[in-house]
């Protein structure tokens, strides 16, 4: 740090000391108290998989050379993964286009998945992904890659919506606010997130009451809920808890894929069991499948050097001195 900087920002860390003491409104604690159910898990014995992504690229000349992959691990033993390597112009967008593959490696380790565990939790958001595929998605591929898109879509609403609930979406970060935008529809914009408020304020294992949304009654994401809706051919919902599964633990987001929304608070507790069965704050199997997931700039090293492009590079550069 830069010597005597300090002193210089000693006024900002004082108001930033005092935003994370802050006193909540009571209105806030007011909805966490109706919303939060104490409730100590009882592992299950089902089979539990975990599926996470990741992708890397390095910046050429001219283009860029990428890597994405996804992994899959089962609680009762064994693991499965996929990859994809290629280039794209320098012009394009490497965050859009990757994060696409990444949804597509995860869609097909999920097809996979269902058929041999009883649960199938997924790394992030259903309805981010969802939103992702039919607004940004088709923009960020190239013109003939779009059926493509579509099809991940397809496939993605058929796998999580297959059978109620046996594949699960789990975010360990979320800026979301479903249930303060429910709760307080005037002011929600000046609040912080629920994940924020659920877990600094409630300590205990428990869960939020699941809110539902589809079916004409969601908040914010009733024309993503509406359009696969259309294309599964039935009202389809999400139902939105929060979960921790052990004292002092990570409140986690869950997200329930439901064709029929009457069950979710029984359905929830299936699932809090099962995912309980193999750690006692945040689920084995995603934590393993997000280490076996991660691309390094190590990895991404050796398939430059396997490539030849580390001497490609030099030939540039001697090339330019003459």
């Amino acid at each position: 740090m830069i010597p005597g900087i300090l002193n210089k920002i000693s006024r900002d860390l004082v108001g930033v000391r005092d935003l994370l003491r802050e006193h909540p409104p009571l209105e806030i604690l007011e909805m966490i108290q109706n919303l939060w159910s104490r409730y100590t898990p009882s592992p299950s014995v089902d089979c539990v998989s975990g599926i996470d992504s990741g992708y890397n690229y390095l910046e050429m000349r001219g283009y860029i050379l990428y890597i994405a992959d996804a992994a899959y691990i089962n609680s009762c033993g064994g693991l499965d993964g996929d990859a994809r390597v290629g280039i794209i112009d320098s012009e394009r967008d490497p965050e859009g286009y990757l994060s696409y593959i990444s949804i597509d490696l995860e869609v097909g380790m999920a097809e996979k998945a269902i058929r041999e565990t009883s649960y199938v939790t997924i790394d992030g958001s259903l309805i981010s992904k969802v939103g992702f595929l039919i607004r940004r998605a088709p923009h960020a591929v190239e013109e003939r890659e779009r059926d493509r898109v579509m099809s991940t879509l397809r496939r993605l609403v058929k796998v999580s919506f297959k059978d109620d609930s046996r594949v699960i979406y789990v975010s360990k970060n979320s800026v979301s606010k479903d249930l303060v935008s429910i709760f307080f529809p005037g002011s929600y914009r000046a609040l912080r997130t629920d994940l924020y408020y659920l877990d600094r304020y409630t300590i205990e294992p428990g869960y939020s009451r699941p809110v539902i949304l589809g079916g004409g009654e969601a908040h914010g994401v009733s024309s993503l809920l509406e359009s696969i809706s259309k294309i599964y051919g039935s009202d389809l919902y999400v139902a939105i808890s929060y979960v921790r599964l052990k004292t002092g633990g990570p409140v986690m987001r869950l997200e329930l894929p439901l064709r029929d929304p009457g069950d979710a608070g029984e359905i929830l507790v299936r699932v809090i069991n099962a995912m309980s069965g193999n750690t006692d704050s945040y689920p084995l199997v995603l934590r393993e499948a997000d280490r076996l997931a991660r691309i390094s700039s190590r990895d991404m090293e050796r398939i430059k050097r396997i490539l030849g492009l580390g001497y490609e590079e030099q030939a540039w550069e001697a090339a330019k001195s003459l």
